[in-house]
């Protein structure tokens, strides 16, 4: 009863998993208003009004409008088919007449489809950043109902889509329109786009400079009209949040002609404001109006902060101060609803980041909600934000679509969240190769790119230490993942020395806790364990002075792949987190973490003794199996002679069974059960000991299939369950391979009955026997670390020896030149070999990502 929990699941998992998989599954979150909660973060004010569309549309599969059910918005679905989703809106004359209208989206995933009655108005192409689609006036039916329409696809490509399929510790990736959309309604003459930039002096001066498009989409004026109707004025305001003007400047009348558009660009040096820091987050507002006749027209207004984050040979600066990095990464991901989070959610989660004592957060592997950014810059706490490119292999890198891709995404990227002040800095991915001028050049590129846009710092995130200089690139990021600190330590030092101090900071310091509570951190991958690694890494980075790190991460999350680096969990939970999934307090890291960062009394971490985690299973299987195998042997005469037979003349033994010498059935039923147990064993050790082995982990990752990283992790973790399932996959295997011998026996004139070819492929495996006692203590042997290379290749020459009794047997039951055998076995081997991995290397671009998983391996 106990085995049937497990074993009934898996088979009903294995049995129906493309059509679980496939299920559309849709989850709401419940309904709040945030224009009501905080209007002017939607862009509401006295000159632009806001028609929210959040609430109920209409969702359905594919084009099948009849089986259309209603649905709230916003929501998220899992599956893999595209959802439509449907809105009617009745648009009032008294709403929009006379306006402009946009429809902003604050976040859809992946790529989408609009129409608007019926009439196509914008292709996403993808990305979870916010966007605007201005609406044609002339589609737009007044006084009646107005379908949108939004068609939304999640599926990933490995190599044309951000991010692509292949994910590394990514929160999962659910489709849908799970953040807010509303219609903005501004005037037709308006301030179609504004943006800002500011540069603070060393003596803590500012200049600011701000710029703007203007549109006049008016019928009224003339173009050459001199009239008080068509004059136009540009004002920027400056206001404390008690709305006390900083600045208040008005410029010259200026003409803007009727279906004309104009750029207008001010500066302005400010000495009487006060420089944003986490530990004083001083804010203003930014309220750029456009005057006609002296009177608004419309109005922009913008939270800002100022402040300059820099980085130098010698140190990070702040406010041309040093500065060290606290930082912790945060996924916006919440158990049961996904990347589904309420406003008052992302609030307490930042407070409870700034809380711990961190002074910045890495929002990594997926965007941000903006409201979050809001957020960041109210209580202090310097924003990273990254586009969510990882791993990706150099030769998908260095294909021209792809770049191009790049390009076009990171121009969104950027457009989307540089108008918010807490984003100290742009991350153009994780996970680069070090040192490689592929590599190298494409971030050099994009960071290049980026500084057309916007003057923060750019970074990048690379696997290993021997970090070549990158030009345009401003702050190189370093990845710690499952190892000591002490580890990194010296490597981490020369890469300081070699790029600068200032220019270099740990971007990801990952320590999984999967293992729970035990006696202390002498067990790896406790709760123990993890505090300890991130107390060492504080006092590293507190005595070494260095530029800072973010530790990876606050809270636990779930992924579509199962992780074996960091557990095994039925539902995908990453065990890496301060916190657990929930946010309950209580953990070992919270407390030391929260005492280094407040400079509170260290809290002790019990060193305890190293327990043995030898599953007991493989001892009592192997004796088990020892005995079975001793009372065949010496109670059966006919069964040891043949084993003796096969095992030390076995060219002597397949030609009895050619000549169709009498052989058991049972015995041979019985020995091929011994086999499969006997590989069953020795692979369910193999595995076990690479259980957190991260080269495994991606090149199971690299074939792009959620089920297959589920089924690995569940084996690799589960020692008995393993030894239940790969001895019936070896037991098939037997049983496969006679009947495939059997088949291409049929093009051979000499006929050989099945069950000489059953008996011939059973006793060609009995080696496997010898390795009986080694399976008992191989885990031991391999976790050792002493010979595990030449234990492993010891096991690749003795299973080719295996592989060449079986084609010797082959050759001579069916009386036929060894050569052939060899020739059409190899060759059928390799066939296969490449039939699979063209397969996976055409659907998922495998082969690529298995080399790139290779190559950052060698460098960790």
């Amino acid at each position: 009863m106990k085995y049937s929990k497990i074993i009934i699941p898996v088979l009903f998992w294995l049995a129906f998993a493309n059509i679980l998989l496939g299920q559309i599954r849709i989850k709401e979150l419940p309904r709040f208003d945030l224009l009501k909660q905080d209007s002017l973060f939607l862009d509401a004010s006295h000159s632009r009004n806001v028609i929210s569309l959040d609430g109920t549309w209409s969702v359905y599969t594919g084009n099948d409008r009849d089986d259309r059910k209603p649905v709230s918005v916003p929501s998220n679905f899992r599956g893999e088919d595209e959802l439509t989703f449907e809105k009617n809106i009745r648009l009032e004359s008294r709403q929009v007449k006379n306006s402009r209208l946009e429809l902003v989206f604050l976040g859809l995933n992946y790529s989408a489809e609009i129409t608007l009655n019926n009439f196509v108005i914008y292709k996403h192409s993808g990305g979870e950043f916010p966007f605007r689609v201005e609406i044609p006036k002339n589609l737009v039916k007044l006084d009646k109902n107005n379908v949108f329409t939004v068609k939304i696809s999640h599926k990933l490509s490995s190599d044309a889509t951000i991010p692509v399929n292949q994910r590394f510790l990514f929160p999962e990736n659910v489709g849908g329109i799970f953040r807010d959309v509303y219609i903005e309604v501004a005037s037709q003459a308006r301030i179609a786009n504004s943006d800002y930039s500011y540069n603070v002096s060393s003596t803590g001066g500012v200049s600011l400079s701000v710029n703007a498009k203007l549109s006049n989409h008016s019928g009224e004026e003339r173009q050459d009209s001199a009239s008080n109707a068509a004059q136009y004025a540009f004002r920027v305001r400056l206001l404390t949040n008690g709305g006390e003007d900083i600045l208040n400047s008005t410029s010259g009348i200026f003409y803007l002609g009727s279906q004309k558009e104009k750029g207008v660009g001010y500066s302005y040096s400010l000495t009487n404001v006060s420089l944003w820091s986490p530990d004083a987050p001083h804010s203003y507002r930014l309220r750029i109006q456009l005057l006609r006749n002296d009177q608004v027209i419309d109005e922009v207004e913008k939270p800002i902060a100022f402040y300059s984050l820099r980085s130098s040979n010698n140190a990070l600066m702040l406010n041309n101060a040093p500065f060290t990095l606290k930082g912790t990464t945060y996924y916006a991901v919440y158990p049961g609803y996904g990347n589904l989070v309420r406003p008052e959610r992302m609030r307490s989660d930042m407070k409870a980041i700034k809380n711990m004592g961190f002074n910045a957060v890495r929002f990594a592997k997926e965007l941000p909600n903006p409201y979050y950014l809001k957020v960041c810059q109210e209580l202090g706490l310097l924003a990273f934000v990254e586009m969510p490119l990882n791993s990706v292999p150099e030769e998908i890198l260095d294909d021209q679509a792809f770049k191009d891709r790049l390009r076009v995404y990171l121009t969104q990227f950027l457009n989307s969240y540089k108008q918010y002040s807490a984003v100290a800095a742009f991350g153009l991915g994780s996970s680069y190769l070090p040192n490689s001028p592929l590599g190298n050049s494409v971030i050099s590129s994009l960071a290049g790119y980026a500084k057309r846009f916007t003057n923060r710092m750019v970074y990048a995130s690379f696997v290993g230490f021997n970090v070549s200089p990158v030009e345009n690139l401003d702050f190189y990021g370093v990845e710690l993942l499952n190892k000591p600190m002490s580890d990194y330590a010296s490597r981490y030092s020369d890469l300081e020395s070699r790029l600068g101090k200032g220019r270099v900071f740990i971007s990801s310091a990952t320590y999984g806790s999967f293992m729970g509570n035990t006696n202390g951190y002498s067990n790896p991958f406790s709760y123990e364990a993890q505090a300890k690694f991130f107390s060492d890494l504080i006092d590293y980075s507190s005595s070494r002075r260095t530029s800072g790190y973010f530790i990876n991460s606050v809270f636990d999350f779930r992924g579509d792949y199962t992780s074996l680096s960091a557990g095994f969990n039925p539902e995908n939970v990453y065990s890496i987190g301060i916190l657990d999934e929930f946010r309950q307090p209580g953990r070992f890291s919270e407390k030391v973490i929260y005492a280094k960062l407040h400079n509170d009394e260290d809290v002790t971490i019990p060193q305890g003794s190293p327990k043995d985690d030898s599953p007991i299973v493989f001892i009592v299987s192997g004796v088990l199996l020892v005995l079975i195998l001793g009372f065949l042997i010496n109670t059966r005469r006919k069964f040891r002679e043949d084993a003796t037979r096969a095992l030390l003349r076995p060219y002597n033994f397949f030609a009895d069974i050619r000549d169709m010498r009498l052989m058991s059935g049972m015995q041979s039923m019985a020995l091929m059960t011994v086999l499969s147990l006997a590989s069953a064993l020795l692979l369910s050790n193999i595995l076990y000991f690479l259980r957190t082995n991260v080269l495994l982990e991606k090149i199971v990752l690299s074939l792009g299939s959620p089920r297959l990283s589920w089924f690995v992790s569940f084996l690799a973790w589960n020692p008995l369950y393993a030894l239940i399932w790969l001895s019936v996959v070896s037991a098939v295997f037997f049983v496969l391979t006679s009947i495939a011998i059997k088949i291409a026996s049929l093009f051979n004139r000499n006929k050989v009955f099945f069950s000489s070819i059953y008996f011939m492929v059973v006793w060609s495996f009995l080696p496997l026997v010898v390795l009986l006692p080694l399976g008992l203590v191989l885990y031991k042997v391999l976790n050792a670390n002493v010979m595990t290379f030449y234990l492993f290749i010891a096991l690749a020459v003795f299973t080719v020896w295996i592989f060449h009794r079986l084609m010797k047997g082959i050759y001579v039951i069916f009386d036929v030149r060894p050569s052939t055998v060899y020739m059409y076995t190899l060759g059928l081997i390799l066939l296969v070999s490449v039939c699979v991995l063209l397969y996976f290397q055409l659907s998922q671009s495998s082969i690529y990502y298995i080399m790139n998983a290779y190559k950052q391996y060698k460098v960790m």
